[in-house]
């Protein structure tokens, strides 16, 4: 199963260097997110390979910095408990060398910015958001968007108090909603995204949808998506 941002490269390696951890910041019980003491150009929501010390495959993960955020880039990895990566990947310290090549990716934000933008994730395919919405927030501030966020339950959302911090601005709308509990500690829906969910807090369907998240969920936004009238033409996708 691919893990958290992992995607398969469209685009030639443009650089190849190994450089430092400089942080590693826990976001739930098995995902991590690791600040890279390096920096190039890129764009958000495009990914970056990845060769971890005791782990022979090269993976790719979505970048979950904005390129607003010059001193570092962050991927952001889920490692489920019963894999090798686990291991690997939680015994890794501030200081370990790692091995990064990039950037690449087509699923980024169209140019010029103009909005509004959804964005809809299941639990781990929030990653590029983070970096998209930071970037827009940066860029364009009075750009309008919705973050709808898919997950179990309220211990599963990633970058939780950074998207609240953001919502105090009024273009940006961050709605979780959590599909096995009904205990919130925060503001938010119960069930998954879907027609009902979408009108509730959507007035039109105008603009630009981004699905990210298991091959399930994204076929299953988009079949959403056609259904309220948004044209394919408008909904730009990625999956595992």
């Amino acid at each position: 199963m691919r893990r958290l941002g992992a995607f398969s490269p469209r685009v030639a390696t443009t650089l190849t260097k190994t450089v430092p951890i400089i942080d590693i910041i826990p976001e739930t019980s098995d995902i991590q997110t690791i600040r890279l003491g390096a920096y190039f150009p890129y764009k958000a929501g495009q990914a970056i390979s990845l060769l971890i010390p005791g782990d022979p495959k090269k993976r790719f993960y979505s970048i979950s910095s904005s390129p607003t955020e010059k001193d570092h880039i962050d991927i952001t990895i889920k490692a489920d408990r019963e894999q090798a990566l686990f291991g690997s990947l939680f015994s890794l310290n501030k200081g370990a060398q790692v091995e990064i090549a990039g950037p690449m990716g087509s699923f980024s934000l169209p140019e010029p910015l103009a909005g509004p933008y959804y964005f809809l994730a299941g639990g781990s395919g929030v990653t590029p958001f983070r970096a998209m919405v930071k970037f827009i927030l940066d860029s364009r501030p009075s750009t309008d968007m919705w973050l709808f966020h898919s997950v179990k339950t309220p211990d599963d959302l990633i970058f939780k108090d950074q998207f609240l911090a953001w919502s105090q601005n009024p273009t940006f709308h961050f709605v979780p909603t959590f599909t096995r509990s009904t205990e919130l500690d925060i503001e938010g829906e119960t069930g998954r995204i879907g027609e009902v969910l979408l009108r509730k807090h959507l007035n039109m369907m105008g603009g630009t949808f981004f699905l990210c998240g298991p091959k399930e969920f994204v076929a299953d936004m988009e079949h959403t998506l056609v259904k309220l009238g948004v044209p394919t033409a408008r909904i730009r996708r990625e999956n595992w």
